[in-house]
């Protein structure tokens, strides 16, 4: 039985019997539906085993919206266990329990489910624990792969690899011809199939699922159903496309989209290495401190790759699709012009802008800083701002949107994304230059459109305003510092 910290121990559904306590997952019955459960997704976040003693703020919302998601676009309702989501769970519930919002964004309706004993592991892409055994055998769970592959690589085609389930410890990969032989060839067929519909559908939005694990379990008809979670950021990785690619090229692992942030922060601490059935190693994990921006960093990232695939934010999600009463809170917007003159393309983004404010979507505001002409200024507004999101706008050298971004990292904020707008400048070579400063800094710092370009006139900047308030974003990298250098030897230097 996996152990829980206590200060992150379940919070009790009044007036429910307890069933069971997963790692993320509490499971409670319902008294006049016997065969129905009520699974409740905490923050709690697990890595390598381990729970760890901290939680993730939005957490189990997530994962709640995203099983939903998935359910009805991929998986047809006879193959899942869920039987009602959102308000729709008040018809399961306890009259003290319905009309609860916290519940609703949590907890699903589901059939029980006969489990099977291993879980369903299938993989597109070459990376983790796959990778690890590639490179000792050559292979992965009795399947053999080309030579040559490596972090990132795709497969020539999926693959099934499943894993033990493991109470305590770590599972541990199981040949795949040995779960055929005992559970026939459902299990893994309709995994392959699963994440061959799910890899297109992603992929559309510009996202890789490198693999996922499923749960497979039988129904009171004795029908094969999934259980648990689908294609979660907790139990899929998720890579963008364009990194991917680029990635490839360089040689290194694409940036993980999931739970793998937080990995590579217990890797740093030595959890990878410790047995979760040693007591000893238990209490070292549980007296870890999880840093804050580590926790708020693993939110946006979830907050994100949910936005990614869905086109939606989790509250639009929540309110829209799953009939929840929640409304999102308002995003502090800051659209910076670098010129007055570029007050007559603004328009279409101010009617925007305000239809939205009164929607309760935005809190917009609207300042002229020239980065040329009001150098203190910007350094001013760069330390002081509280947006949300920056959408700078400037034409012809266009370099406010960088010179901003650079600011703002001088002040420690990598939090505040800018989303640079070239404006029209009256020639070709100004509309030029104004693109190209935004799109050819180092390191592309400024958030650009779906396609990679600069957002550019008086219609992109209002979609550039639409962005800002229905999307997600993630924090800036933080580099490599350059240094300056002063007083070279300039007789020294022409020698080499």
């Amino acid at each position: 039985m996996v152990q829980i910290p206590l200060a992150v121990s379940r919070e009790f559904v009044s007036g429910l019997n307890f069933f069971s306590e997963g790692k993320v997952r509490d499971i409670y019955d319902l008294p006049d539906h016997p065969d129905n459960l009520l699974p409740v997704a905490s923050d709690r976040i697990s890595i390598f085993d381990f729970v760890l003693p901290a939680v993730v703020q939005n957490k189990g919302a997530i994962l709640t919206a995203m099983n939903v998601f998935w359910r009805k676009i991929v998986l047809d309702p006879s193959m899942q266990d869920i039987v009602a989501y959102g308000s729709g769970i008040d018809a399961y519930l306890p009259k003290a329990l319905q009309g609860n919002p916290k519940l609703q964004k949590r907890a699903l309706v589901v059939k029980r489910l006969d489990m099977l004993p291993f879980e369903a592991i299938v993989r597109g892409y070459l990376t983790g624990s796959g990778l690890v055994a590639y490179k000792k055998t050559g292979e992965v769970c009795g399947h053999r792969l080309p030579e040559g592959l490596r972090d990132g690589s795709r497969l020539p085609c999926a693959i099934f690899t499943p894993t033990t389930k493991a109470e305590v410890g770590h599972d541990e990969h199981v040949d795949a011809k040995s779960i055929a032989l005992k559970y026939g060839k459902d299990p893994e067929n309709l995994s392959l199939q699963v994440y061959a519909l799910a890899h297109a559908i992603a992929l559309s939005h510009g996202i890789v699922i490198a693999d996922f694990k499923l749960e497979w379990g039988f129904n009171s008809e004795g029908r094969l159903c999934l259980g648990d979670e689908v294609i979660t950021p907790d139990s899929s990785r998720f890579w963008d496309v364009k990194d991917w690619e680029r990635a490839i090229l360089e040689g290194r692992t694409p940036q993980s989209l999931d739970k793998q942030f937080m990995r590579g922060w217990g890797m740093e601490h030595g959890i990878h290495e410790r047995d979760p059935a040693n007591p000893e190693d238990v209490s070292y994990v549980h007296c870890l401190k999880v840093p804050a921006e580590v926790l708020e960093q693993t939110t946006r990232l979830y907050r994100y790759i949910f936005w990614r695939l869905t086109d939606q934010k989790l509250e639009v999600f929540q309110r829209d699709q799953m009939g929840i009463d929640v409304q999102p809170t308002p995003v502090r917007v800051d659209v910076v012009l670098g010129s007055r003159s570029d007050l007559k393309y603004a328009k279409p983004t101010l009617v925007y802008l305000e239809a939205s404010k009164k929607q309760g979507l935005v809190r917009p505001s609207l300042h002229i800083i020239s980065c040329h002409r009001n150098p203190g200024v910007l350094l001013k507004y760069a330390e002081d701002t509280s947006a949300d999101v920056v959408v700078a706008a400037a034409g012809k050298a266009a370099a406010l949107p960088g010179v901003l971004v650079s600011l703002l990292r001088y002040f420690g904020n990598y939090h505040t994304p800018v989303i640079g707008v070239a404006m029209e400048g009256g020639t070709e070579d100004a509309d030029s230059a104004a693109r190209l400063s935004i799109k050819e800094l180092p390191g592309q710092p400024v958030l650009l459109d779906k396609d990679g370009q600069p957002f550019f006139g008086a219609e992109d900047l209002r979609d550039a305003c639409e962005l800002a308030v229905t999307g997600e974003f993630l924090p800036a990298e933080v580099g490599s510092i350059k240094e300056a250098e002063f007083d070279l030897d300039i007789a020294e230097l022409l020698k080499n």
